[in-house]
């Protein structure tokens, strides 16, 4: 394990933002980046294999036996992350003998002069990789959906912990104003994808992406990205070829319900039931109202709305709260960006999905929503209850 595991503090959509070198790491052993187009600071082109084993017990790089190739050129080697390559000599790797494996250098940002590249005590100069043009969500995503993977655990262990470091008053009163705040991020990073990609791609990579849930998130990235929309409008696409093409799931723990095998086989299954269910979504009546503490699910429309979405749209292909998180999380940013409608309202009122049921419980008990038909389970107040344990950095 490395000696140093640093803390930066970075601009964010609302202020600072910290973040730990271990979410670098977690990116990394995940593989959570685009890494079709990777070429090291000098300009070759990288390959990654196999990012290696995460370090976690013993003095060293972070991660261990990597395989990548580099200009072609294959290597075995270890993996340091940091910060910034300046980090490389200030931890004093340098002149650490037990960093002469490293064969890649991985950085989240670039610096800001340019410097002499990164060596071992040997003399052997080390390529740089800077991943923060490759990620395919903002880093403020990043940690909240490590956060939510975490949760389940967290609460399991820490009950009463978790209680007596949430601030009631401070939840209530600003829940709203939480909820919002992350629904502007999520918006501000659905406009980021529509200016990468095409539309009809946008919402097909960002589909994909939801279906991975988050520990087969980057894989199912990797495929919409691979396997473009037209691929799937013509059926070309064998999901279980799919499936079998990639040998890097994370599988161990999942519910058969949700093995990519089978979300996969889902999708398949909707694009044959309707070819043109982007098109059908872009054309969907989001009702608005701009008053969302005001609001509500009747004169929002919204059980209408599922009704379309679930029947029409995805034509029962899904069930359950899998539904609710592909649309709050998959479609309606996008679809704000794209009618340029603040669809807030909607997003906070809709019904909860993918949660994890501590954060519901919490949520009841607190008052925030779950304990009365005036105050249902709902996306919002659950995301701003999310937001503030995040934001508090009570999840860890």
């Amino acid at each position: 394990m490395a000696s140093f595991q640093g803390v930066e503090e970075i601009p964010g959509l609302y202020g600072s933002l910290r973040i730990e070198e271990k979410v670098i790491q977690q990116i990394w052993a995940d593989q959570d980046f685009n890494d079709l187009e990777l070429h090291t600071e000098c300009g070759k082109r990288l390959i990654i294999s196999n990012p290696g084993i995460w370090n976690r017990a013993e003095e060293g790089p972070d991660f261990k036996n990597a395989s990548l190739s580099i200009d072609q050129l294959k290597q075995e080697g270890d993996i340091e992350i940091h910060f910034y390559s300046s980090d490389w000599e200030n931890h004093g790797h340098n002149r650490d003998a037990n960093y002469n494996r490293v064969a890649l250098h991985v950085t989240l940002f670039p610096e800001a002069k340019k410097r002499t590249p990164c060596q071992t005590v040997k003399g052997v100069q080390i390529p740089l990789l800077v991943l923060l043009p490759h990620l395919r969500q903002s880093l403020e995503e990043h940690m909240e959906s490590i956060a939510i993977e975490n949760l389940s655990a967290y609460v399991a262990k820490n009950t009463g912990s978790l209680y007596s470091r949430i601030d009631q008053i401070e939840v209530t009163q600003k829940n709203h104003e939480l909820a919002k705040e992350r629904w502007l991020k999520k918006k501000q990073f659905a406009q980021k994808r529509l200016q990468k990609s095409k539309q009809e791609e946008a919402f097909h990579q960002c589909f994909l992406e939801v279906l991975g849930y988050r520990r087969n998130r980057a894989i199912m990235s990797k495929i919409g990205q691979s396997h473009p929309t037209q691929e799937w409008k013509c059926g070309a696409i064998d999901p279980d070829e799919v499936f079998q093409s990639e040998k890097s799931w994370k599988l161990k723990g999942l519910r058969p319900a949700n093995h990519p095998r089978k979300r996969l086989r889902q999708y398949g299954e909707l694009w044959r039931a309707n070819p043109n269910w982007i098109e059908d979504l872009l054309k969907i009546n989001i009702p608005f109202d701009g008053n969302s503490e005001g609001s509500n699910r009747k004169n929002l429309g919204i059980h209408n709305l599922k009704k379309l979405w679930i029947d029409e749209i995805l034509c029962g292909v899904w069930g359950g709260t899998r539904v609710d998180t592909l649309w709050v999380d998959a479609c309606l940013p996008l679809l704000a960006e794209v009618h340029r409608r603040d669809y807030f309202p909607t997003w906070f009122h809709w019904f909860a999905g993918d949660f994890p049921d501590p954060l519901k419980e919490v949520s009841r008990s607190m008052g925030i929503a779950g304990h009365s038909r005036a105050k249902p389970f709902s996306n919002g107040p659950l995301q701003g209850l999310l937001g503030y344990c995040i934001k508090k950095g009570i999840l860890g």
